[in-house]
């Protein structure tokens, strides 16, 4: 139980520092990675699916519907920004690193409980 409240910890700080980044300056992001900004939003949103699947194992389908209406709303919300701009390029890869995260993980958890079942 402890384990899954330190998840629910780290889920919810790692979210608010993708909105943070995603709402903020564009300066907040210099140096955050060297990464071309696509792999950064599948590689920042699958964090986010990793850490929430892992807090919220029980309905894996609801977290990926919410992070990505989270990552809609985040991406359109950049259209008032100064000096930022929503595209739906960068919605589809941050989507994208949901599904696939999500999808990953929920195959890890299946096999775990297999192996475990079965001995």
């Amino acid at each position: 139980m402890l384990r899954k409240q330190r998840f629910k910890l780290l889920a919810w700080l790692a979210f608010a520092g993708v909105v943070v980044l995603t709402l903020g300056p564009v300066s907040l992001r210099q140096g955050v990675s060297v990464a071309p900004a696509h792999i950064e939003h599948f590689a920042a949103y699958g964090v986010l699916g990793v850490l929430f699947s892992l807090a919220y194992p029980e309905r894996p389908m609801v977290l990926a519907g919410a992070l990505i209406l989270a990552a809609a709303v985040l991406e359109y919300a950049q259209n008032f920004v100064p000096g930022r701009d929503g595209r739906l390029i960068d919605f589809i890869f941050k989507a994208a690193g949901i599904v696939v995260i999500i999808l990953v993980v929920r195959l890890f958890q299946t096999a775990r409980m297999r192996r475990f079942r079965w001995g």
